[in-house]
């Protein structure tokens, strides 16, 4: 028997380690989430691998082929690992030993039989091991388990198959819808049958109401308890019963009072439909009968005074868990975890927030996410009697732990549904209105969700639109209907008129650059008031109108057209995003649920990340903080000496050194906070020497302070003299200047005019090539209504003709954070972390799949300065993070730079007398772009890491056509 390829082994070891997954999956208990988020994770990757080596097998020395290979080598390291975890640090295959040597973990797995009735005693026992460490890896944190899951995915095209164009989402009813019966299934079954939803309706809506003794009140009074249903677009369902939560408020109220006490409640739906018994007496065949196997283990509830009294009840952060079985509430006598402890007063409205607070991308997506697959799977049932708005669906305000000194408000972002027991269905809230009546838009369910998604995109600040008409007596359903229709479709058309004309804030302002996902989000909003939603093309010879079939659509047919049409497309948005995983899981978002807003009083803030407010501030980091130990320090500074030492960096300086170049040096202005003088680092004359330049009254130093304008240098933090340290020595030939636009972390968060004038300082006063800023926003400041930060960098690229790059720190937060702004500006290159052997660092937020890649660098145990006042006297330590990657990048960048402008008359022969112009891109974000585009080696999909050797490793002439073809492939 021959023995296997490595292709083969992989592909072999991947299918039973699914099995394993999934198998495991199976037995998990619904509380581990992490775990069955994990295990579905493996599970669905592994099944999904595309391992395609056929395309390489025809030519043995393809250079594709042997990275391809190599791949394949570290994909099966990467499952021995899994499968002996937690041990580490395997040995990499040479090929020259079998591969049983170095995957015997796999090895012994493939030749198993995994059929628990027929594997022998050995064979369970390897499969025990691994399901154990499977068991453990996948219980794991993100930083653990997400580089690997990455990286299982970069062997399927998800990612590529996610990228959406715009003629998918907006549709063109008649060019793109197929026969209706074709869209009679939804294309996924997280949805429930309609029984679900209205026996969790009907029973709340009976044991809400009770008759409780108000305050004040002399007798008790018929009232409800106040109730939000948690709305986060799939619902989990578990042993065949669907768990929904909900909160309520512990006392049954009248009025909305400032100060409520809630109740976490998670109710277990049957997904079956119970069927009716024949009536009888014969063994006492009834309700007992039925809850038998839970008899001790439950407390039930048959009234709504029972229910009052179970919201009383004060059991701290955790939740109850209730099962409905016919027409009782079964307590059951344990307790679940809660994902946020809410705070003790009233929700705030949708309408409130998108007044007066400022949504970052992440926010307002997956806000939209959520109520569109919402509605769609409420579509048909009693939550939808009451028309849906921006008023009743509410958010909650996270509870403030003790020791937290907070200023703020921290609003969770998730959206809930508002129970309203007790009211009439409205007319303006039926599935379908009639063909024949005076209406722009028959489908008022799917109308409010195109109103609340078209609120949801509206730029701020803004009044808030009554449609209603008067305030005093309700509008008629013709003129609600059509007001609400008008609106959207003439805001839409009015602000894409704008976008053209580049005038005023377009719409949707999401927050997001990429023009892709604005007209996909257009798109979707305008497949909800559109007239044609429902209508359908059909086959030639069809003798019936798209009209006359319309009315043939029964409701279920709609809801597959309203996921088809509305749904799915905002689905791939998130997805794509990396907000949502594969199965439409909203993606934690740990410390990102977040609305701040200013203190009238103290005007303290707080820090900010999902939603933040839209005063003088966002959130603003400081990136870099992490101390590394002493043990690790030759792995980062090996990295920065083959830059600093190596061919092309002693040519750069040594021709700029001679004073041939000498006022035509790369220019590098550093934005932090400051940097200390004294460090030993600084005791360097020839780096004295590159923070200062002549002037007509002699030397000056390099420096301008937009915090105390101060007139020598000062630190109070470390980050500054640490940044300017780093980037100093990668690019030793270059001219350095610092700007301080912040004293610490606290004070950045107010820093963006600081941020907006050193820019102005930048290009202006010092004649910078290039500006680095190692911070980061959660969102774009305004001030006085405008993007000064924005402005201040297009102004820049304006007045020197795009002859500046700049960049900037991403995030430091992984998955638990977005690219961040200025990174996130579409004139700024992005830069995030890797470590010396080029794999991406666990504080990388996720890349941008709207872009073709994302930059990265040494990010982890990099060496540089600190303050003489810490407790490191000034000597260099170590540091990780996106804040440290960025000077490195920007260096990189000065030593392209610096090369092209040595050798500029061979570059334009190179390039002839029609295309020596363009020559001048390499100093803009496009060409630059393509540079490091050619100097990279792409780790993961849309991961490519810096690799100088590619550039340095190269000879002068090919050196040289690297450029060439980068400026020339070039965007203008």
């Amino acid at each position: 028997m021959e023995p296997l390829s490595r292709e083969e082994l992989a592909q072999f070891a991947a299918q039973d380690v699914a099995v394993i997954a999934a198998q495991l999956q199976t037995n998990c208990g619904w509380f581990s989430s992490r775990k069955l988020k994990n295990l579905a994770i493996l599970a669905s990757s592994l099944l999904g691998l595309s391992l395609g080596e056929a395309k390489y097998k025809q030519e043995e020395h393809n250079n594709e082929r042997d990275k391809y290979l190599a791949k394949i080598d570290m994909l099966l390291n990467g499952l021995e690992q899994v499968c002996k975890f937690p041990e580490r640090n395997l040995p990499m295959p040479s090929g020259q030993m079998e591969l049983s040597v170095y995957f015997p973990t796999l090895t012994a797995l493939i030749a198993v039989d995994l059929t628990p009735d027929t594997s022998s005693a050995t064979d369970a026992e390897v499969i025990i091991n691994i399901k154990q460490s499977i068991g453990k890896f996948v219980s794991q944190s993100d930083a653990i388990t997400e580089p690997f899951f990455n990286f299982l995915r970069s062997f399927s095209n998800i990612e590529r198959q996610a990228k959406r164009h715009a003629k998918s989402t907006k549709r063109d009813a008649r060019a793109q819808q197929k026969p209706y019966t074709e869209m009679t299934k939804s294309h996924e079954d997280d949805t429930y049958p309609r029984h679900v939803y209205d026996r969790l309706y009907k029973i709340l809506e009976k044991h809400a109401q009770c008759c409780c003794m108000l305050p004040g009140s002399p007798s008790p009074t018929l009232n409800s308890h106040r109730g939000r249903l948690e709305l986060k677009g799939n619902i989990p369902a578990i042993d065949g019963e669907v768990l929904f939560h909900t909160v309520f408020s512990k006392k049954a109220t009248m009025e909305d009072f400032k100060e409520t006490k809630w109740q976490h409640l998670q109710f277990r739906v049957p997904r079956k439909q119970l069927e009716r018994r024949a009536v009888g007496f014969e063994g006492n065949n009834g309700v007992e009968e039925m809850i038998d196997s839970t008899k001790q283990n439950y407390d039930s509830v048959k009234t709504p005074g029972e229910f009052c009294e179970l919201l009383g009840r004060d059991i701290g952060a955790a939740g109850m868990d209730i099962r409905i079985k016919n027409e009782m509430m079964l307590v059951l006598r344990r307790a679940v975890d809660i994902e946020v402890d809410i705070a003790d007063e009233r929700s705030i409205s949708l309408a409130k927030v998108l007044h007066d607070y400022s949504l970052v991308p992440k926010g307002k997506l997956l806000l939209a996410y959520a109520l569109a697959k919402s509605v769609w799977q409420f579509y048909d049932s009693e939550f939808m009697s009451v028309r849906w708005t921006t008023d009743n669906i509410q958010l909650f305000r996270e509870k403030e732990e003790e020791d937290e000194e907070n200023d703020g408000f921290s609003v969770h972002w998730v959206p809930y549904y508002t129970f309203s027991f007790g009211q009439l269905a409205e007319t303006g809230s039926v599935e379908r209105l009639p063909r024949h009546g005076q209406f722009l838009h028959r489908y008022p369910r799917v109308l409010a969700l195109g109103a609340i998604l078209y609120d949801i995109g509206l730029p701020r600040p803004r009044s808030t639109a009554n449609v209603s008409g008067s305030t005093t007596e309700p509008p008629g359903l013709e003129k609600m209907i059509n007001d609400i229709t008008a609106r959207v479709r003439k805001g839409v058309e009015r602000h894409r008129s704008q976008m053209r004309k580049k005038r005023g804030r377009s719409w949707p302002d999401i927050g997001l650059k990429d023009i892709q996902t604005l007209e996909d989000y257009r798109g979707i909003v305008e497949n909800c008031v559109s007239e044609d939603l429902f209508r359908l093309d059909l086959e030639h010879g069809l003798q019936r109108t798209p009209e006359a079939l319309e009315e043939e659509l029964t409701i279920e047919e709609r809801r597959a057209i309203l996921f088809k049409r509305i749904v799915e497309p905002l689905k791939k948005v998130v997805q794509t995003s990396g907000w949502v995983d594969e199965f439409g899981n909203i993606l934690p978002c740990h410390g990102e649920g977040s609305v701040t807003k200013e203190d009238p009083v103290s005007q303290k803030l707080v820090p900010v990340v999902l939603l933040s407010n839209d005063s003088q501030t966002s959130q603003i980091t400081a990136y870099g903080a992490q101390d590394t130990p002493e043990a690790f320090r030759s792995d980062g500074e090996a990295w920065l000496n083959k830059i600093r030492e190596g061919p092309v960096m002693e040519t750069v300086v040594s021709a700029f050194d001679k004073g041939d170049y000498t006022k035509r040096r790369i220019r590098i202005v550093v934005l932090d906070t400051g940097y200390d003088p004294e460090a030993i680092f600084f005791e360097d004359k020839d780096r004295r020497r590159r923070l200062k330049r002549r002037s007509e009254t002699g030397w000056i130093g390099n420096w301008k302070d937009f915090v105390d304008d101060l007139p020598s240098p000062v630190d109070d933090h470390g980050h500054g003299t640490h940044v300017l340290s780093v980037l100093m020595k990668v690019a030793p030939a270059a001219d350095v200047f610092v700007a301080r636009v912040a004293r610490n972390d606290s004070e950045l968060q107010t820093s963006a005019q600081n941020v907006a004038k050193a820019i102005e300082w930048a290009w202006k006063d010092c004649s910078a090539d290039i500006i680095t800023m190692s911070f980061g926003f959660d969102g774009e400041d305004y001030v006085g209504g405008e993007p000064i930060v924005s402005n201040s960098i297009l102004r820049a690229i304006t007045e020197t003709k795009q002859n500046i790059l700049f960049f900037a720190a991403a995030a430091n937060d992984g998955g638990n954070r977005d690219e961040m702004f200025p990174a996130s500006n579409q004139n700024v290159m992005s830069i995030r972390g890797s470590d010396d052997k080029g794999w991406a660092c666990s504080f990388n937020p996720p890349p941008d799949y709207n872009a073709e890649t994302c930059f990265m660098t040494l990010g982890r145990d990099v060496p540089g300065a600190s303050l003489t006042k810490s407790q490191d006297k000034g000597a260099d330590v170590l540091k990780s993070g996106t804040s440290v990657a960025t000077p490195i990048a920007a260096g990189i960048a000065a030593m392209l730079l610096g090369y092209a402008r040595i050798y500029e008359n061979e570059l334009q022969e190179k390039l002839g007398p029609r295309d020596k112009t363009k020559l001048g891109k390499i100093r803009r974000v496009t060409g630059m772009t393509k540079m490091f585009e050619k100097m990279s080696m792409e780790m993961m999909d849309k991961w490519s890491y810096l690799n100088i050797n590619k550039f340095t490793g190269r000879t002068h002439d090919r050196r040289l056509a690297m450029i060439a073809d980068a400026v020339d492939e070039a965007k203008d």
